[in-house]
């Protein structure tokens, strides 16, 4: 339309150049306001297109985002409203910064429409279609469940409960990455640290630094979601004890049982576990050097404050969680009653299959080998009070259930989808 018009302006310009008569003259004299008013209008109407474009594209992705806060247990009306307008003012950045946004959510249906209107005005296209402004646009998106949880850590208080920096990455497909803690910094990544999640969702803040990057955007302002293994029993723990001296050398099968002054494989030893729950108390579980630690259908239970993780050197360490008693699904489990803030440390090299749930509820993970982390697992959800990842290692967290035959425990998998309907 711009095109056509001013192909007609300048066909007008040259033809009188052409012509002195006074009549052309005064003819263009004339009709040049109806001509600058018709490349006015078409100039308003693209504009207007493109602001539409843009306020759609916002709604969308606001309500996709929103609807899929409905599947958290403990969320409610008024923090979903409030998530899908923090969400919208982000899309939506400084161009668009008057539009208002209003959210309605329908429990029954499962659902969220966000409605975004604009007061824009334009400069000539008011005078031809007096209905043309505000801009309104709406979405609505349906949700049929809730989104996987491959991390969520639940201290509510402190900043940067989940930190990523020195070329960190974290990619967690098919399932979300969730943080409670208020802080206006609850999640930070820096110095070219990267997530790829289906959600990355915080209660406060997001903080982005040198290069730091969470795709798609991370959404801010959601409702704290309940520890889904809070009421999680814990396993039985044998009245007697097994020894364990350092295993630096052999081909050793350990059997299950409670490991009262805690386990350490190192050096170069072989150690094979047969199924079953393994307590440990007192020490760390701890592997290093250059040692192979491997067991299908175990489960660790950390008993009190002196039990912790501690994987490190180049040693090889290959595991899936329980498929039965109170540690079904389970692959560490902490004890709920443990000092907070306690460090559990994978920096091992070779750490490539961890299937099952690691929950430390009280405890500080803190990821930092130069290497692939949990990649080759069927799934990993990991719940713990804060996350670190540093160093530059890449933990994968995968969501494929299917793939194994160990459990996933209630309130973490989701068969769900979010879609939207108009």
């Amino acid at each position: 339309m711009l095109k056509s018009i001013a192909t007609r302006l300048n066909r007008t310009v040259f033809d009188i150049k052409k012509c002195n008569r006074g009549n052309m003259a005064m003819m263009f004299a004339l009709s040049l306001p109806a001509l600058l008013g018709a490349l006015g209008a078409a100039s308003d109407y693209s504009m207007l297109e493109m602001k539409r474009t843009s306020l759609q594209a916002a709604a969308d992705a606001s309500a996709l985002a929103a609807a899929k806060e409905l599947g958290i247990a403990s969320s409610n009306d008024s923090a979903v409203i409030g998530s899908a307008q923090n969400y919208a003012k982000t899309s939506l950045g400084k161009s668009d910064s008057d539009a208002v946004t209003t959210v309605t959510v329908d429990r029954k249906k499962g659902s969220v429409t966000i409605a975004i209107s604009e007061a824009w005005t334009p400069l000539f296209a008011q005078y031809l279609n007096a209905g043309i402004t505000p801009i309104s646009v709406k979405a609505t998106a349906v949700l049929a469940g809730s989104t996987n949880i491959c991390v969520l850590t639940l201290n509510s208080s402190d900043n940067r409960t989940l930190f990523m920096d020195k070329s960190a990455k974290l990619t967690a497909n098919n399932c979300g990455v969730y943080s409670n803690a208020v802080h206006n910094h609850a999640i930070w990544l820096d110095q070219n640290a990267t997530m790829n999640a289906a959600l990355t969702c915080a209660v406060g803040g997001v903080t982005l630094k040198s290069g730091g990057a969470i795709s798609p955007q991370a959404v801010t302002g959601c409702p704290s979601v309940a520890d889904p293994l809070s009421t999680r029993p814990i396993p039985t723990i044998p009245a007697s004890c097994i020894a364990n001296p350092n295993l630096l050398v052999g081909n050793v099968i350990l059997s299950p049982g409670h490991y009262c002054s805690g386990l350490r494989v190192g050096g170069v030893a072989q150690v094979k576990l047969l199924p079953g729950v393994y307590v440990i108390s007192g020490a760390p579980l701890s592997i290093t050097g250059l040692a192979s630690f491997t067991g299908t259908h175990v489960g660790f239970y950390l008993d009190g404050d002196g039990a912790f993780l501690d994987f490190g050197g180049s040693s090889l360490i290959s595991l899936t969680g329980a498929v039965d008693t109170e540690m079904a699904g389970m692959l560490i489990f902490e004890d709920p009653s443990a000092t907070e803030g306690r460090q559990h440390h994978i920096a091992s090299l070779n750490v490539q299959t961890l299937t099952g749930t690691i929950y430390l509820p009280k405890g500080y993970l803190l990821v930092d080998p130069n290497a692939l982390v949990a990649n080759k697992s069927a799934y990993t959800a990991i719940i713990s009070n804060r996350l670190e990842l540093t160093a530059g290692p890449e933990l994968v967290l995968n969501s494929n259930y299917g793939a194994t035959d160990v459990p996933v425990p209630a309130g973490i998998r989701s068969s769900s989808t979010v879609v939207l309907t108009n």
